[in-house]
């Protein structure tokens, strides 16, 4: 009988810790498809329908706190089976929440991560440098720092953009029992040569995984203001589409490891 009590104990826990976080019809589309995405532009309403019923997720979406209402939100899930690795059965076990903690906050890895150029119709590499800073006022290269949950840190970091030049995050954490998220908030402005393309904390990227047992649900979402420059904006709009996909081809190769 005591048996019988744990094994119910402890389907009943395995069922609340992985419980859907999206409709079927949803995760059907999705697990066909592999990702769908989202782009608002300007003043047209934003729906994110796309976005899990999670508590990390809930709070991405609400890290926007500017005046401005963003002229781009782009949103885009993924869905990762964890067989699709290529790992050996028994790796298989280690390819969880904690790793995916240690892997979002592995800033340097994003080094030599590569984009498809829709400009140059062809492969670019995103990020020439990646690393992470002491602080705003101290912009001396730290390690990564991968020790322990995520929870609740706050990092700094560089990121050498083949579009922007050298850009500067702010970097908030959180982590739960099955989803890990950052955000990454430009303390400075990005600018594309001479130009200011966004003013410091005008440009939101978030990123949030949850895993659901055999799979992950990865969500990214970015939400940026620029100025109504019809070519700046087109080289915006290009920019961080493709930037969300090579964020996540990132974040699957290093998965993979």
């Amino acid at each position: 009988m005591k048996k019988l009590f744990l094994l119910l104990t402890a389907s009943f826990f395995s069922a609340g810790l992985y419980a859907q976080s999206v409709s079927p019809a949803l995760l059907e589309k999705v697990k066909a498809e592999g990702e769908i995405q989202n782009v608002f532009l300007n003043d047209a309403p934003v729906e994110l329908s796309l976005l899990p019923q999670t508590e990390l997720s809930s709070l991405a979406v609400n890290h926007w706190d500017n005046s401005e209402k963003p002229r781009l939100t782009t949103e885009k899930l993924f869905y990762l089976d964890k067989n699709s690795l290529g790992l050996e059965k028994e790796q298989l076990s280690s390819i969880n929440i904690a790793k995916v903690s240690k892997i979002i906050r592995s800033i340097s890895t994003m080094k030599g991560t590569e984009y498809y150029s829709n400009r140059h119709k062809k492969w670019e590499t995103l990020y020439h440098e990646a690393y992470l800073v002491k602080s705003p006022d101290e912009k001396v290269k730290i390690p990564d720092d991968t020790n322990g949950s995520a929870e609740g840190k706050t990092l700094y970091c560089m990121q050498d953009d083949n579009s922007f030049g050298e850009c500067y995050y702010k970097l908030e954490y959180h982590e739960r029992a099955n989803e890990v998220s950052v955000c990454f908030d430009n303390f400075e402005p990005l600018k594309f040569g001479p130009i200011t393309a966004a003013k410091a904390h005008n440009v939101k990227i978030n990123l949030v995984v949850v895993d659901e047992g055999d799979y992950f649900l990865v969500y990214l979402m970015v939400q940026a203001y620029y100025p109504r420059i019809a070519m700046l904006e087109n080289k915006m709009i290009d920019s961080f589409n493709a930037r969300v996909d090579s964020i996540y081809k990132w974040f699957v190769g290093q998965m993979g490891k």
